[in-house]
């Protein structure tokens, strides 16, 4: 009852639309009805975009096929896919198994256009093979395990290519119509379909907002209830052959590698061994997801046969909330089966008094990060501490850690007091390169503690000492003049939700010479320079700290507004302008022309400042104005906007459609 009592209190906490269920024969775990909100009782029935667990669906077809015969798990990519080429001939190396565990190599995450507001658009699937084409590998492939959205694109075009069906018809005729899962599909059967009224309702802070959908079908854009993921869930119980054989069960549960120093992913899953349940020889596996605004989690203990599924929605919720209710239900069922799972407990390591001299040799900068971004750091010793202080930034307060028993650094505060969340870094020197791995116990009061974001079981690597990179310093100053300005992402659809985050900044910094931080609303990542023109992904880092990297490329372009000036072009396919470059709107601009593939950005002038238009503008197109920070304060992807506008002072306006429409001013 006290775990019942809990998962009702994460509903509570989570924003509006959560929903869980499992399933397992005859077995479930859900907190009795009352207590829990009327809404978050009835959103059982809402249908949400399940983000990356959709990696499940698309990993299932594959395997379907292999158990068909039709396709090879180590067979390369090209016997499937004729047209997939890469100018590294490496790409040949690259097998289906590859895309599955996240050991491909390939280094760019997902493309532009993948997330559209009331719209479906076959830009992400039609361009897969042209973005892909042009990148470098971070890693030969097989070298190690990366997240990578990118995979799973390639795969929706192996299950296509082989099945000759649409990726869309595959999962409808061939998972969704086996377990009779009614309402779920991609966005294109949700968008053409009678199911709308069934769609989680979604606010940006109090606001509703347009629904988006996720283009990249095989990598996040899998629609579903909460009840039909449980169920799905259910497909990979042993003996359980509805969907798959358990051979192809038991490939998909198998760890990528052995050494429990990196992620344990299987084929799809974000883990196929979890720590606490290790201990109880309880086998567990576990996929999340974050999309904006929707997050989910899915749970599988095979041989109890227990799934359990969680859907969130919130512009501030994330998959972590998401999946500290999928584990609370889990050990509600395993309970119920006298099974008992404790929790995990954060590590009491033994602080020393001095560090060894020999530990000096590990000063220097650092490429260090997280799952979605990096940054970059200046580690130092004294005799008594380390101290990591994040450079490009506005912290001015090195981090403090003190060596441990074991030879590592463990975080603590002013007071010289471990921190609550446990961070225990090591230094590993490996292929003549200096790795930091990292332990982390992050403590969620009340709910419990997450290990290494649930997935590595000894560490996670996270840094990368970074070497000198000596430039010319007509190269350095370029790129500290283009540090001076903010660039606006121009090249979206018109439908895109990155408009509603569309800002980036170049930061160059005299601690770091050599290197840039890219950084927008999403994080950072560490580039290096080459040129006036260009700087280039780096490190290699073997975890998913690695993932979702890019190159940059300063181009000249001429922009629909007859201005010439600097494009800020990053590898994965986007594209932003300088803010210094926008011509100023003003009272005399009564009409805007539009421009497929390129939004027409203005600053807001003097003379705008503080005064209202109003607009008037085709249904194929949308208008955004931020304030002087850079944040969103007016979106026409809000429902039932109005086209009276507030325009703030020294803010900006965006307006984005297609060619051969355009939008009129009134005031």
């Amino acid at each position: 009852m006290v775990k019942k009592k809990m998962i009702a209190a994460i509903s509570a906490l989570c924003m509006a639309g959560t929903v869980y269920a499992s399933a397992g024969n005859a077995v479930h775990a859900e907190p009795a009805q009352s207590e829990l909100t009327a809404e978050a009782a009835a959103s059982q029935d809402r249908i949400y975009c399940i983000a990356s667990v959709s990696k499940m669906y698309s990993t299932l077809a594959v395997m379907q096929l292999v158990d068909e015969g039709k396709i090879e798990l180590d067979a390369p990519v090209t016997k499937y896919l004729p047209d997939f080429r890469m100018n590294d001939e490496r790409y040949k190396d690259i097998t289906v198994r590859m895309l599955m565990n996240h050991t491909s190599g390939i280094s760019v995450g997902l493309p532009i256009n993948h997330y559209l507001y009331e719209d479906v658009d076959s830009f992400v699937h039609d361009s897969t093979f042209d973005i892909v084409s042009g990148q470098r590998f971070k890693a030969s492939p097989g070298e190690y395990a990366c997240y990578n959205n990118k995979g799973f694109e390639i795969m929706e075009h192996i299950v296509e290519n082989v099945s000759g069906m649409s990726f869309t018809d595959y999962v409808r005729d061939n998972i969704a119509s086996e377990i009779g899962a009614d309402h779920t599909g991609t966005a294109w059967s949700l968008y053409a379909g009678d199911l709308g009224d069934a769609r989680v309702s979604l606010y940006r802070g109090f606001l509703p907002i347009e629904y988006p959908y996720e283009m990249a079908a095989g990598t996040g854009g899998i629609y579903a209830t909460a009840p039909d993921v449980a169920n799905f869930g259910s497909a990979f119980f042993t003996g359980n052959d509805v969907l798959l054989s358990d051979e192809a069960k038991t490939q998909m549960s198998t760890r990528w590698s052995d050494d429990a120093k990196y992620e344990s992913y299987g084929l799809g899953w974000d883990f196929v061994e979890q720590v606490k349940y290790e201990k109880e020889n309880i086998k567990v596996m576990g996929k999340g997801g974050d999309v904006p605004y929707m997050h989910s989690y899915l749970l599988v203990a095979p041989d109890e046969q227990i799934s359990a599924a969680v859907l969130t929605a919130g512009d501030d919720s994330s998959s972590q909330y998401a999946g500290l209710m999928a584990f609370a239900l889990m050990d509600v069922a395993l309970a119920e089966r006298g099974m008992a799972v404790s929790g995990l407990t954060s590590p009491e390591p033994e602080i020393m008094d001095t560090i060894p001299e020999q530990y000096k040799k590990y000063e220097g900068l650092y490429c260090i990060g997280g799952l979605y971004s990096n940054g970059i750091c200046r580690i130092t010793f004294d005799d008594t501490a380390m101290y990591r202080e994040d450079l490009g930034t506005d912290n001015a307060s090195p981090e403090r850690f003190k060596i441990t028993g074991d030879g590592g650094f463990v975080r603590v505060n002013d007071s010289g007091k471990m921190t609550a969340d446990r961070e225990i870094v090591y230094f590993e020197e490996k292929d003549g390169k200096i790795y930091i791995r990292t332990d982390l116990f992050t403590v969620y009061p009340g709910l419990g503690i997450c290990q290494n974001f649930g997935n590595a079981a000894e560490g996670m690597y996270t840094g990368e000492k970074m070497e000198e990179n000596s430039v010319p310093r007509s190269v350095q100053q370029s790129w500290d003049e283009l540090s001076r300005t903010f660039f606006v992402k121009y090249n979206e659809k018109w439908t895109s939700q990155d408009y509603e985050s569309p800002f980036y900044r170049v930061v160059t910094d005299e601690a770091f010479p050599g290197y840039i931080l890219v950084k927008n609303s999403e994080g950072a990542r560490a580039e290096k320079l080459t040129d006036e023109n260009h700087a280039l992904f780096f490190t290699s880092i073997p975890s998913s700290t690695n993932r979702d990297l890019f190159d940059i490329e300063i181009t000249r372009q001429t922009y629909a507004d007859q201005t010439s000036a600097a494009s800020l072009d990053l590898s994965n396919g986007a594209r932003c302008r300088s803010v210094d470059s926008l011509p100023a709107f003003t009272a005399d601009i009564t009409e805007i022309p539009l421009h497929s593939g390129e939004a027409v950005w203005y600053r807001v002038g003097k003379d705008m400042g503080g005064k209202s238009i109003v607009v008037e503008r085709p249904d194929n197109s949308a208008v955004y104005v931020y304030n002087k920070f850079r944040e969103l304060l007016y979106s026409t992807h809000i429902k039932d906007a109005v086209n009276a506008i507030d325009l703030p002072q020294d803010g900006y306006i965006a307006f984005a459609g297609e060619t051969g429409g355009s939008v009129k001013i009134f005031r």
